[in-house]
């Protein structure tokens, strides 16, 4: 999703340099969350990915090895989720001024309580594995079953508010095709990385995957920084 060099009059009216300012820190916002959910997508700082459709979505045997950087990562990649959902959204309804607006506020409002929700489960995610790791066999792997018997407990947060955040990327994306604010290019790639999410890929494809839409959404950032002031 990377805005156009040249914008028409109409995509791009004049902004006093105060509102310039703000939309900018925006941007930067976004970019920075995009580029720390890439670094860790990267490193992986939480081990293998895990399998929500498994039958036991966590090893109990496998926790005690990437207890802190799990922690630390999940912590991370909560928060700079919950910043991208908002500041897409900021940035989005920014550039929608017409046509496709009421799609960009809609997205928008999807997209940071999608973010929001992501984070909140993220952390209880952590937190739990972290605990549970950290404390006698005894008590930590029936604290471990106990939690892969109740998924739904255990990720219901983090799956509802990536949800909302795909769908809340996907109406944005909509709003700023239908404003021409981006090139359609832009749009396509995004919107086939996110199908492609959801296709049976192996190994660590998925996570090239997002690293892709990651840059998408620095390149965006990247533009709005670059915009002239009015």
């Amino acid at each position: 999703m990377i805005t156009t060099s040249h914008p028409s009059p109409s995509l791009a009216p004049a902004v006093a340099p105060g509102s310039a300012s703000r939309i900018r820190v925006v941007a930067g916002a976004l970019g920075a969350a995009a580029l720390t959910v890439a670094a860790l997508l990267v490193t992986t700082p939480w081990g293998d990915r895990y399998d929500s459709g498994a039958e036991e979505v966590l090893d109990y045997d496998g926790l005690a090895a990437v207890r802190d950087g799990a922690w630390t990562g999940m912590l991370a990649d909560g928060f700079a989720f919950a910043v991208l959902g908002l500041t897409l959204g900021l940035v989005t309804c920014h550039l929608v001024r017409g046509r496709g607006r009421v799609a960009a506020l809609v997205g928008a409002l999807l997209a940071t309580a999608g973010g929001i929700l992501f984070a909140m489960g993220g952390m209880s995610f952590a937190t739990l594995t972290w605990f549970a790791s950290g404390v006698s066999e005894d008590v930590g792997r029936p604290l471990v079953d106990y939690a892969n018997d109740h998924t739904g407990h255990l990720l219901g947060a983090t799956m509802a508010g990536f949800f909302l955040f795909t769908v809340g990327g996907l109406v944005l994306a909509t709003a700023l095709f239908r404003a021409r604010a981006v090139p359609v290019a832009g749009v396509s790639a995004y919107v086939l990385l996110v199908v492609a999410q959801f296709a049976p890929v192996p190994g660590r494809t998925l996570d090239y995957l997002q690293i892709a839409m990651m840059a998408l959404f620095v390149a965006l950032a990247v533009k709005v920084l670059r915009r002239p002031a009015a």
